[in-house]
């Protein structure tokens, strides 16, 4: 209905140009920072830039194709930017003279310590390949197409910070102990029949078409669409956004499941206190009634959550949701 509907365009423009200005004065100040935190600062806005990439990809549904195009362009122009500016940044080659009997097909096997001082144009070395371009850098673990099985994606990496989950299908998925790396983004789709619980993720979590399935997660964005059925148990440092869906249940993380999640991570910087967590202020995109609870969406009760030795034989579980009592946990 009219009174429902919101105008989603107007939101994802104003953030989506908020942080394409950020990203750019982040690349615009990476000459200005000591060389040890350079290229922290360059995966801080490669991450960035994969999560922006998600999020335009999520608003396909209602975005006109034109402006599709030009945000796509946007982020183009940024990711070129960014090689720019890692050009400028990238350690030079050292100096070194060469014994010239060496002969050409040695200098061109041979480490930048060997190359030829020469005259050649300072900007473009010889032996000196550009770059690659961010997508080569951030590389994505990846569980699809997965029936029946019991699997623990492999732990992050500087260079491996996406974990993508599609086609699962009575599935468990379970995490590796906490890691000193932490997922930086997440996009999960088509799951069916299935108990997710997930490593942690620093940034935003992107889910679409979750079906009669188990999710345990701790983000800091949340958005879930095109599902039903569907358990959840959240932690989120923003609130939670839902569209399309119907028959979800929330409620927050498991005590049992905390410290394999989140480990020390819930304190804040002097060790005191917990994050704030919003994992009950979720905002459904269909249903902007005010005064009225949202159809779609409600907090489990006490006695509806999972218990902790049913967390724990899901842990240990080497199967897929075939055992009767754990097949008896989703919704």
């Amino acid at each position: 209905m009219d009174e429902e509907a919101i105008d989603l365009k107007p939101i994802f423009h104003k953030s989506f140009n908020e942080n394409i200005l950020s990203l750019s004065s982040k690349i615009s100040n990476l000459t200005s920072i000591r060389s040890s935190q350079q290229q922290t600062a360059i995966s801080d806005v490669l991450s960035k830039i994969s999560e922006l990439t998600l999020e335009l990809k999520d608003a396909s549904n209602y975005l006109p194709a034109y402006d599709q195009k030009v945000y796509s362009e946007q982020l183009k122009a940024v990711t070129e930017e960014l090689n720019i500016a890692r050009k400028s940044v990238a350690p030079r080659s050292k100096f070194s003279f060469k014994n010239r009997r060496t002969g050409s097909s040695t200098a061109s096997a041979s480490s930048d310590t060997t190359l030829t001082p020469a005259i050649s144009t300072p900007q473009k070395p010889a032996s000196i390949s550009p770059p690659p371009p961010p997508s080569s850098n951030l590389q994505t673990i990846s569980l699809t197409s997965l029936t029946s099985t019991h699997t623990t994606p492999p732990p992050p990496t500087p260079q491996s910070t996406i974990l993508s989950l599609s086609s699962l299908t009575s599935c468990i998925i379970t995490p590796s102990p906490p890691h000193s790396n932490y997922f930086t983004t997440t996009s999960i789709n088509t799951i069916k029949s299935s108990i997710l619980i997930l490593p942690k993720i620093s940034g935003p979590a992107h889910l679409t078409s979750l079906k009669n399935s188990v999710l345990v997660i701790s983000c800091h964005q949340f958005r879930l669409h095109d599902s039903s059925d569907l358990d959840v148990y959240l932690r989120c440092r923003s609130r939670p956004i839902i569209e399309r869906c119907k028959g979800v249940r929330v409620s927050f993380l498991p005590e049992v499941l905390k410290g394999i999640l989140d480990g020390d991570d819930n304190k804040d910087d002097d060790g005191e206190g917990v994050e704030e967590d919003k994992w009950n202020q979720i905002d459904d995109f269909n249903w902007l009634k005010e005064g009225r609870p949202s159809p779609n969406w409600r907090v489990l009760e006490e006695g509806e959550r999972i218990k902790r030795e049913m967390w724990e034989r899901v842990l240990e579980d080497n199967s897929g949701v075939g055992d009767e009592g754990i097949s008896g946990l989703l919704p």
